[in-house]
């Protein structure tokens, strides 16, 4: 037969020992001794547990998205895409396609596929920096932009913050620039949102921006160039606001992994974007549904 309490168990037939033997055994050896040794190990066990809270988690997500969107910002065409998204966390720091971050539950904001680490994060403000790669686009994305120079594909370094104005609102911001020299420009975006929480497996997101540009951007987007194959008029835009643009984004989990995600936006060229030729459609929508498998939030 065993005394046993918390890790440390003392046989009854030992302590009896001792009482026959004419030894003195305190009646604090229970009350006193043991719960110093348990406190030890509480707090060893709060230690540990807290510094498992503060190591690196690794997360990811995985699955498609199926979308429709314009052929290109002004177009009146329409390209439909079924493509896979993707994100892997580690931590601070996220690589993921343009999608793959909304299944990760980072709300309704900007989708910039590349790699990104948040540079300092409190309850309220986050700043994070992200290196993307920009497609650009060519004569193959519309017959309008037939003879036009191509935009070409470069790489953008991105800064962006953001400050939750309580705990259903939230704003934004970004600039991001191109790094190889190619053209491409800077941009700069301000956005606000709102998150409902309508059930505990789904929420709800609505959000709306502005998007700038400098003139290289605009310019590379917008304008068509004097003495050019192109049957277009020449048209030389200056930088500023280009676009505003609202949208609204649900997701649900269908259970711990699995994630439903829909998306539906609407974007308006606004200033000399809106006058350019290119523009036949000032307003565009996009839509898109995905499905993805994520793990281990």
């Amino acid at each position: 037969m065993r005394f046993i309490t918390g890790r440390v168990s003392f046989p009854l037939i030992s302590l009896r020992a001792l009482a026959l033997a004419g030894l003195s055994v305190s009646p604090w050896v229970g009350a006193q001794g043991l719960p110093e040794a348990a406190s030890t190990e509480t707090t060893v066990s709060d230690k540990a547990e807290s510094q498992q809270a503060a190591a690196p988690k690794f997360n990811y997500a995985i699955g498609a998205i199926v979308g429709s969107s314009p052929d290109y910002a002004g177009g009146d065409g329409r390209k439909n895409s079924l493509r896979p998204a993707w994100a892997i966390e580690y931590g601070r720091f996220r690589l993921s396609t343009s999608r793959g971050s909304a299944f990760m539950g980072h709300g309704l904001g900007p989708r910039e596929s590349g790699a990104s680490a948040t540079l300092a994060q409190s309850d309220r403000f986050s700043l994070s920096a992200a290196l993307r790669i920009d497609k650009g686009r060519d004569g193959s994305d519309a017959p309008i932009l037939v003879g036009l120079p191509s935009v070409r594909s470069t790489l953008r370094a991105r800064i962006s913050a953001g400050y939750a104005l309580t705990d259903r609102w939230a704003v934004g911001a970004g600039v991001s620039q191109d790094i190889l020299g190619r053209d491409g420009g800077a941009q700069w975006s301000t956005s606000i949102g709102y998150t409902w929480p309508v059930t505990e497996q789904t929420k709800v997101s609505f959000g709306a921006g502005a998007s700038f540009g400098d003139r290289t951007y605009v310019r590379g987007h917008f304008g068509v160039p004097a003495g050019g194959s192109s049957l277009l008029p020449a048209f030389e835009p200056r930088g500023g606001l280009y676009s505003v643009d609202a949208g609204v984004e649900v997701m649900t989990a269908l259970n711990r992994h699995w994630v439903v995600l829909g998306v539906a936006r609407v974007s308006q060229l606004q200033g000399d974007a809106r006058r350019s030729p290119l523009t036949v459609q000032p307003v565009g929508y996009s839509v898109s549904v995905g499905l993805a498998y994520r793990c281990c939030r």
